[in-house]
């Protein structure tokens, strides 16, 4: 939705707003601006304005605004003065236009060239009843720049007149670091290095009113000063709140908020783990029961078929191709299918379903597209679908896509949900113990709070870091540390205790199946190290290569029976490790995800789908002026 709001309003600007300016890369070497103020309550404003452009260009642009808080009567003379140089060269017959807005003056001059160019460019303002005349005091209250496409790497300002101000405060917002402020013979002068794009300042000063005598009265009736000084005082509180909260408050907070977290999850981890604890690196020769792979992963490592499936982003344990694959080796291996070479073709045939389980003859079914022999390379050939469904679709196009991926969508769903029946059945007939427990509503809470305290620094921290560095140009380096950290618990909290909601927790019994089940998988991983001997005593290699395929250590336990050209009982075993034929049944299980991965794209697609703040810290001024380019 958000991106067909997008086209629309690119398509509008370019039919509706002929005179669009497309932003150029350039960087901002210098702003300087001279007020210098009469006694009238009149003013001229000179900026100049020097860019470097790192790409060709058209020209510039110099804004001055009035919105918000300006005196009664202000105006700004719609006709300033402009002078352009460019690579120090004066240009002469400037041809710039000046376009009125409803908040202001832009100047758009007309000033093209290459990269690599230097350009400075002069405006000079005039300007009326720039000042907030009171009965003490005359104030000075403005922002004169508020929007700077780009970095100043040196700002300058000065304000002169025929008195100079009593006093004058310089502001860029809460956090950013203030500019030096200097009193000169003249008035005042402010200094600064890389202010960021986007960043207002402001001016606030004052002088007697006496100074503005002949000035017209404003009919601001009061004394204004002691009012001036509380503003700045309270200015100066609030950024010295701001940045003891950025520097030592916060950071103090998601650093308890962490600490509290690794205490609650050990807590979690100490009240749902097991009492008795079993060595971790043992290994086991052979498997421990004789479970079809489907029904080991329900069972012991509380892994269904619907929890990875290639139509949602859950997990588990194994990956929908392990199943796939090791159910369809499994079935080799029992001797209901088999396999036919010839040549470069290898074809899988089923043999007898005496012996299978309701999910497993589902499972052929899904697999064969209801045929008895099928190619390896045609797998699942009633789901084969490829992204030229949908590329370069037009409009027109979209309900029949639609309409294709939902229904291959739903087919699948309803064969997955068909299977996993068959498997919950299986796992109940066997007569299996329970190895789970759901967690206590405690255990919940618990689990929940660890979530808050370790989500919550890594949102604040990185929130406030990036707030903070945009609207104040203030860097602080231990918030986003702090993020990082609560990401970082976040993801070892989440990966240990993911699946905990979901399928509980491991009992006493689930823990020995567990451990008895890991040893083995450990004796997978270690296999190729083994010692000749203990290769030698095992005699169930046809068991271990299905495992392996579960647990994906299939090539290793390949390589193996083919470097000791070790024989089973079964022809078709003996040909799948001999031609190492693991990586094309893999390849043919895993275009099954590729397939359902478009079917889910195809029923949601659409044509559309395929295709700075100033923060606190002032004093209230009104004004505005920007900088840019085109």
């Amino acid at each position: 939705m958000k991106k067909r709001w997008l086209v629309t309003l690119v398509f509008a600007c370019l039919l509706f707003i002929p005179s669009l300016v497309f932003a150029v890369d350039f960087d901002i070497l210098s702003y300087q601006g001279d007020l210098n103020i009469h006694a009238d309550n009149t003013a001229e404003f000179r900026e100049k304005v020097v860019y470097y452009f790192n790409e060709d260009f058209n020209g510039q642009l110099v804004g001055l605004g009035r919105s918000g808080k300006m005196p009664k009567g202000f105006e700004i003379d719609p006709s300033p003065k402009v002078q352009v140089w460019k690579n120090a060269s004066a240009i002469e017959n400037v041809n710039s236009e000046v376009i009125e807005e409803s908040e202001g003056y832009t100047v758009k001059v007309y000033n093209p060239g290459q990269e690599g160019d230097t350009v400075e460019v002069v405006i000079t303002w005039q300007l009326k009843n720039l000042l907030f005349l009171y009965d003490d005091i005359a104030e000075l209250n403005w922002q004169p720049l508020t929007d700077s496409s780009e970095p100043i790497e040196n700002f300058e300002f000065r304000v002169t007149g025929f008195n100079g101000a009593e006093k004058l405060f310089f502001h860029t917002g809460k956090l950013f670091t203030e500019g030096k402020v200097e009193k000169t013979g003249g008035g005042y002068r402010v200094h600064l290095q890389n202010l960021p794009r986007q960043r207002g300042v402001e001016l606030h000063a004052y002088w007697p009113r006496k100074d503005f005598e002949t000035a017209l009265d404003q009919g601001l009736k009061g004394n204004r000063l002691a009012e001036f000084e509380k503003i700045e005082e309270s200015i100066t509180a609030e950024k010295a709140q701001s940045k003891a909260l950025v520097t030592w408050v916060i950071p103090l907070l998601l650093s308890l908020s962490l600490v509290f977290s690794v205490i609650f999850y050990c807590i979690y981890r100490r009240k749902t783990s097991p009492s008795k604890k079993y060595a971790k690196n043992h290994r086991l020769y052979e498997p421990p029961m004789d479970l079809e792979p489907m029904v080991l992963s329900e069972a012991v490592y509380s892994t269904s078929l619907e929890e990875v499936s290639p139509l949602t982003k859950g997990g588990g344990k194994f990956t929908f191709d392990q199943l796939v694959q090791a159910t369809l080796l499994d079935v080799i291996d029992r001797g209901n299918v088999s396999i036919i070479s010839n040549g470069d073709e290898v074809r899988l045939k089923a043999v007898k379903e005496k012996g299978l389980a309701s999910f497993e003859k589902d499972c052929l079914n899904l697999a064969f597209s209801g045929r008895e022999e099928v190619l390896v390379s045609d797998l699942f050939a009633d789901y084969q679908v490829s992204t030229s469904l949908y590329q370069g679709a037009k409009a027109a196009d979209e309900k029949r896509i639609q309409k294709t991926g939902r229904k291959l969508k739903s087919s699948f769903e309803q064969a997955l949900k068909q299977m996993q029946d068959g498997v919950r059945k299986r796992v109940s007939s066997l007569q299996l113990p329970d190895y789970y427990r759901s967690l206590s509503n405690g255990e919940k809470i618990l689990r929940l709070t660890i979530g808050v305290f370790t989500i919550l620094p890594a949102f604040v921290g990185f929130g406030w870091f990036l707030y903070s560095l945009d609207a104040h140009g203030y860097l602080s380096l231990p918030l986003p540390i702090l993020g990082f950290v609560g990401l970082m618990l976040a993801a070892v909290y989440y990966w240990t205790t993911r699946f905990d909601t979901r399928d509980g927790v491991l009992n006493e019994d689930g823990l020995e199946a567990y451990y008895l089940w890991t040893s083995f998988e450990n004796m997978l991983r270690d296999i190729a190290h083994l010692d000749k001997a203990v290769l030698e005593s095992i005699v169930v290699w046809n068991r271990l290569l299905v495992y392996a395929t579960l647990f994906g250590y299939a090539d290793k336990v390949s390589h193996l029976m083919r470097s000791y050209q070790i024989q089973v009982e079964n022809p078709d075993i003996n040909l799948y490790v001999a031609y190492g034929w693991h990586n094309m049944f893999y390849h043919s299980t895993a275009q099954m995800s590729h397939y359902a991965s478009i079917a889910n794209t195809a029923s949601n697609y659409s044509v559309s789908s395929g295709s700075g703040s100033s923060g606190g810290g002032f004093s209230g001024g009104g004004g505005g002026g920007s900088i840019g380019a085109f």
